[in-house]
């Protein structure tokens, strides 16, 4: 099954560097396959027409990022260039209009919504469709609100980070259980049984402990590293149960039963994590 995918529409003299913002946010958010990135995603010598049609033959939101120049911008002749048929910015527009596609106008630099009067004929449903207004002064909360509705729209429950959460805590519990039996065995078996080899087994079983508890540590670190910017209160306190549950296993392998303990808890206090986005 393909996955469903996002059109940036954007005029590179009216919201170029805004654009870029957006698509870095969105990607980071969503994966930058699912993003098509108009001209820079269109190889150089390709028919720029019908890359376009074919593309949003693949598409499910088109995004038309509108900057306080995008309405009015015009060419060497002073002519309006949206008023153009061969303007490639209203033909991205106008396909993705005619396919019936979920087009999202996304306001920029305080621009208002174009009425329908001040648009083409071909373009004048986009002033029908409600858009989303992106303020520099808090771009972070607004991006999350775009994404949030572009969500509903592609189907997915989850950004690529809430799932590596997921993926992470899965791993985890997996290791939880793997050690949560191998402390059983040993507590309730003992190993003085073996005679001359208890020594051995002893150390054997430590390292192993301590293996996965190292393991363990590098996993949530390297987790919320990828999450977090900035290391919050919650994700130093869940490395550092982490790296107490090795210190216990190293102290004395006794304190084994506790390390699969630590590691529920930390499972747990993931689903409390925020990445940033």
């Amino acid at each position: 099954m393909n996955e469903r995918r996002i059109f940036l529409s954007y005029r590179r003299s009216d919201a170029s560097g805004h654009a870029g913002r957006l698509y870095d946010y969105l990607a980071g958010y969503f994966g930058g396959n699912r993003l098509f990135f108009d001209v820079d995603t269109i190889e150089a010598g390709v028919d720029f027409e019908k890359s376009i049609i074919g593309e949003l033959d693949h598409l499910d939101a088109v995004l038309v990022l509108i900057g306080n120049q995008w309405l009015d911008v015009r060419d060497k002749e002073g002519k309006r260039r949206l008023d153009d048929p061969q303007d490639n910015v209203r033909m991205e527009v106008q396909m993705a209009l005619e396919k019936n596609l979920q087009v999202i106008p996304v306001l920029l630099q305080g621009a208002s919504m174009p009425s329908s009067d001040a648009l083409p004929e071909a373009l004048g449903d986009l002033s029908l469709r409600n858009g989303i207004r992106l303020n520099d002064d808090h771009w972070k909360s607004d991006c999350q609100l775009l994404a949030g509705v572009l969500q509903n729209v592609l189907h997915v429950p989850r950004s690529i980070k809430e799932q590596k959460i997921r993926r992470y805590r899965k791993i985890v519990f997996l290791w939880t259980a793997l050690l949560t039996i191998g402390a059983i065995k040993y507590f309730a078996y003992g190993m003085d049984t073996l005679g001359p080899l208890y020594p051995v087994a002893t150390l054997i079983f430590k390292a192993l402990f301590i293996a996965g508890a190292a393991h363990n540590v590098a996993l949530v670190t390297y987790l919320l590293g990828k999450l977090k910017k900035e290391l919050d209160i919650l994700s130093m306190a869940i490395i550092g149960i982490a790296v107490l549950g090795i210190v216990l296993v190293a102290w004395d392998e006794s304190y084994s039963i506790w390390l699969p303990l630590l590691m529920l808890l930390e499972a747990g206090l993931l689903n409390f994590v925020q990445p940033d986005e």
